[in-house]
């Protein structure tokens, strides 16, 4: 994804507000369609006022509070302000990306709490111009990241593994491939836009294919067959590139992103479950 400016981000969300009317409520998992951030109908706070951790709870519109759940500030810049929420402590960390959509960091609010009973130290967030955070005219994805895993380890974590899905499958792709990126393994689920340059300040035509190739962390690539995000044959092909990586296609029907964590009737815990949170505890073989 090239940088992107703010004339461009305001229209993105100009043409999507007028196109929703009354359509029905976003669903939890993001759409694989694009990796733009697309900021919410609300507008992002000034780049030059702090923002308010809000409870998740009102970020994402939950009816409960969600306990043990922490908000907090990352700052990635004196311009760039980023929302997250943390949950859980230790030196396992894991940082959740989303993919694209104005609910950002709600993609991933049901994963907070349970995996920080799994003994986990994790963070979700959402990325620049989405939700709470700020919104300048450069967006740098891959920086963003950077700097929540850098406040993670500040925060004890000694090894951090980064989730991403859908769109958000890439980015953890092409941070990891970053010199001292402090990323210990990635996990990307459903990844999508595959070849969309991410707009690295040092490389702006870098995606997660030309990224593939310099990754020398562990990388776990998940996908059902009939998961519209990329086909078989692209996540293979980005699998073989990548030195040390696992592809798990999962049974038809398993989900997209985020659902491929529960069953069928996604309130329960999916099979491939486990062998995902195997991969978050021991991330270094």
């Amino acid at each position: 994804m090239r940088a992107l400016t703010a004339a461009t981000v305001v229209l993105l969300a100009t043409v999507s507000l007028l196109s929703a009317g009354c359509a029905e409520e976003t669903p939890d998992v993001e759409s694989p369609q694009s990796s733009a951030p697309v900021p919410t109908g609300s507008p992002s706070p000034s780049m030059s006022s702090p923002i308010a951790p809000e409870p998740l709870a009102e970020r994402c519109g939950l009816p409960d509070q969600q306990a043990g759940v922490t908000p907090r500030v990352v700052k990635v810049s004196n311009e760039v302000q980023l929302y997250a929420a943390g949950a859980g402590s230790g030196r396992l960390g894991v940082v959740l990306v989303h993919g694209s959509g104005s609910r950002g960091i709600c993609n991933w609010a049901g994963e907070l709490g349970w995996l920080a009973k799994a003994g986990l130290n994790v963070v979700g967030y959402d990325q620049a111009c989405v939700g709470s955070s700020t919104c300048v005219n450069e967006v740098r994805p891959i920086d963003d990241l950077l700097a929540v895993v850098a406040d993670l380890r500040a925060r004890g974590a000694t090894q951090v593994v980064v989730v991403g899905a859908s769109a958000g499958g890439s980015i953890p792709l092409v941070a990891a491939a970053r010199p001292n990126s402090g990323i210990t393994a990635v996990v990307s689920l459903s990844t999508a836009e595959l070849a969309t340059p991410l707009g690295t300040a040092d490389a702006l035509e870098t995606s997660a294919v030309t990224a593939a190739p310099a990754i020398r962390q562990a990388v776990l690539y998940v996908l059902a067959p009939d998961d519209t995000a990329s086909t078989v044959a692209e996540l293979t092909a980005l699998s073989k590139a990548t030195k040390g990586s696992r592809l798990i296609l999962l049974p038809a029907g398993s989900g997209h992103a985020q659902e491929v964590l529960y069953d069928a009737t996604g309130q329960k815990p999916s099979a491939f479950r486990q062998t995902f949170l195997a991969f978050l505890r021991t991330p270094i073989p």
